[in-house]
């Protein structure tokens, strides 16, 4: 209750800032013109002085190869906080009555507050991200149904480019909520291959032919090393392929293990099984 008693005092705020300045211009006559030209020279100067400052440090985040999704969110807190705090010791140089700027202040930020609380959530979202990481620039994620490379993290949103080469711009207050499932995130990827057949294929030969197309492939790794799993269902025998590459070549390998195994069993005219249909009389 005390906070909602002290909202409503803000409404005289502006007059009394404003009647506040004119007495104090008042009183102080001539002198009072030249604290405001001294002020003026000192927000140039000190304006110039952070501009300098976040060239500098923007040197030091690519001299320390720091991680570019970070580097716009650093620069601008330090910028807007550096000139946040120049104008406030500026005012308090002219000897501005604080209380009522302090109360304008207040209420305008809760009036802001309250009309971009969905704003102020993807920027908690963004920050969420950006310190605990779940994926970078250049990950291909997937998350709420969609998936692509990322290209950009901002504050607000997050700007993920799919296969097909549309752009989709994600809240980062609803992305950092939700699952997310990042592909790039290990240097290993585990493919595997099912390949179905008719009950009573040799199967101990099939895996001989099999084993000679995985290694055949030196994108393939032998750490760890590949596996042949048989596995039997009611009607038919499944030979799994697990291989491992590096997540950099899934696609092409994948693609590999598809197609050669397709034409060796077509080669091979190995049987898949029937499909039983019970027909009701």
């Amino acid at each position: 209750m005390l906070f909602l008693d002290a909202v409503p005092k803000a409404e005289n705020a502006p007059s009394d800032l404003i009647n506040g300045i004119i007495q104090w211009c008042a009183q102080n006559g001539m002198t009072a013109v030249q604290k405001i030209l001294i002020a003026l020279v000192a927000l140039w100067v000190g304006f110039k002085i952070i501009k300098f400052l976040k060239n500098k440090l923007k040197k030091a985040f690519d001299k320390n190869n720091l991680d570019p999704t970070l580097r716009p969110v650093i620069l601008s807190i330090v910028s807007i906080g550096l000139k946040i705090l120049l104008i406030i010791a500026l005012i308090g140089y002219l000897g501005i009555p604080m209380t009522s700027f302090v109360a304008i202040l207040g209420a305008a930020g809760l009036a802001v507050g309250m009309a971009l609380s969905g704003t102020i959530q993807n920027v908690a979202g963004g920050i969420v991200i950006l310190v605990f990481r779940p994926f970078k620039l250049g990950d291909y994620i997937a998350t709420q149904g969609m998936e692509g490379t990322v290209t950009s993290i901002k504050i607000f949103s997050t700007v993920i480019n799919t296969v097909d080469n549309k752009v989709i711009t994600l809240p980062n207050g609803t992305l950092s909520g939700g699952n997310i499932t990042n592909y790039s995130a290990m240097e290993t990827r585990r493919i595997s291959v099912y390949s179905v057949m008719a009950v009573g294929v040799d199967v101990e030969a099939v895996k001989a032919g099999i084993r000679s197309l995985v290694e055949a492939n030196d994108k393939i790794l032998r750490e760890p090393d590949y596996d042949l799993v048989t596995i039997i269902n009611n009607g038919s025998v499944t030979l799994e392929t697990r291989v491992w590459c590096k997540t950099s070549d899934y696609w092409p390998v994948n693609d590999y293990l598809n197609r050669e195994i397709y034409n060796y069993l077509r080669r091979e005219n190995i049987p898949a099984p029937y499909t039983k249909v019970d027909i009701m009389k």
